[in-house]
């Protein structure tokens, strides 16, 4: 059975998105803790109803370990805990973990989002195309300047508290296996989001809709939202044109791409997403059936990171998040429960940002389907007059 059919997490993980907007680090322990018990529960219960056969388990969709992990959740039930065993979560976990990350959540699968192992630094392209023809003059040697940037995967440190009770200890390696990824599952897709949407760059990832150009006290400045009150041909080719157009610090001319519209996200709260977004793709045809469109082909894609009112549109692939497999879980005297359970703090390295800062916009889409489109009104008020006393006459 994948990670991605547990289910029944739904008011922890609320607790502990909240916890991460707020910053409060004592919420983020209580809210962990809360997943971690909840997920640790449904485990046991199911692990009651099936027989642990490995040939059973593997028809029923239960990963069997390699010799590596079996060697390894077998210390850890030795030592009646991951306290006192030295070694890192095997890799070839951590990289069944990234998988169901990717397979399970929709946005991670649009963005660059990459495995960087033990990779402790990652080279990244801006997605400006660093090839001519001629001569290199100065404004060129400022756009391979600004190509490329190198990413420190061990600047930030992402931590979750995993409690573990006797009894899963009893269950076997398989079943503590399962325990520990999902755990991690769950836990880092709810950060990660909260990140890569909006992650303030302070002690974090720089989130689509910071501003890249402007940081106050340690932390990058939201983006301005500009209003949107239609997603009509005409606004969402001009947000288009917008990303297909580049502008280099220092280079006078902009650079042009192509920018697919499948590679485009357009990310909003849910519950905008079925009061605005929704009612606005979707079209009564002709043979009386709903059918949901909008003018250009983008993904749209629901987070609760996103704040109501706001939307942010942008270039996928242009965000970079690299998730280090270094992973290491060590016992935690933060938190003390009573003695059969035993809490353990998981660390792991990541980081992210977009590549360009003009990459991602911030939208205000609080008026979206309640007024008409904005028109530029046209100067002709002494024509209007001249109009109106024609007719009276």
């Amino acid at each position: 059975m994948t990670i991605k059919n547990l289910k029944g997490v739904s008011a922890a993980s609320d607790q502990l998105m909240t916890a991460f907007k707020d910053g409060n680090e004592e919420s983020f322990g209580n809210a962990m803790i809360a997943l971690s018990n909840e997920i640790q529960d449904r485990i046991l219960s199911e692990a009651q109803t099936q027989n642990q056969d490995q040939l059973v388990l593997m028809n029923r969709g239960q990963r069997v370990l390699t010799s590596k992990e079996t060697k390894f959740y077998n210390e850890v039930i030795k030592n009646d805990g991951f306290a006192g065993v030295e070694e890192l979560v095997p890799a070839t976990v951590f990289e069944r973990v990234f998988e169901d990350l990717t397979n399970a959540h929709p946005l991670l699968q649009k963005i660059n989002f990459v495995n960087t192992t033990s990779v402790t630094e990652w080279i990244v392209g801006r997605g400006v195309n660093p090839a001519w023809w001629g001569k290199l003059c100065e404004d060129i040697k400022k756009v391979l300047d600004n190509g490329f940037d190198v990413i420190n995967m061990k600047q930030f440190k992402l931590s979750g508290y995993m409690p573990l009770c006797k009894a899963m200890l009893d269950l076997g390696p398989e079943w503590i296996d399962r325990y520990v990824r999902t755990v991690l599952v769950e836990s880092l897709q709810i950060a990660l989001e909260q990140a890569i949407v909006d992650g303030t760059g302070k002690d974090q990832p720089i989130g689509m809709m910071r501003d890249m150009s402007s940081q106050k006290v340690g932390e990058y400045a939201e983006k301005t939202a500009e209003p949107v009150t239609v997603l009509d041909a005409t606004t969402l080719g001009g947000l288009m044109a917008r990303l297909s157009k580049l502008t280099i610090e220092g280079v006078k001319d902009p650079i042009y791409r192509n920018v697919n519209p499948s590679d485009v996200v357009l990310i909003v709260n849910p519950t905008d997403y079925w009061s605005k977004v929704f009612p606005a793709k979707t079209v009564l045809t002709a043979n009386g059936e709903y059918v949901q469109t909008l003018p250009v082909p983008v993904s749209d894609l629901q987070s609760v990171a996103v704040p109501e009112g706001k939307a942010v549109i942008g270039v996928a692939s242009d965000y970079f998040m690299g998730l280090g497999s270094t992973l290491k879980i060590e016992a935690s005297d933060e938190y003390h429960f009573v003695e059969d359970e035993r809490v353990y703090l998981a660390k792991q390295y990541a980081n992210g940002l977009p590549k360009r800062n003009d990459s991602f916009i911030v939208l205000d889409i609080s008026k979206l389907g309640v007024e008409p489109t904005t028109v530029a009104p046209t100067p002709t008020t002494s024509t209007s007059s001249t109009t109106t006393t024609t007719t009276e006459g």
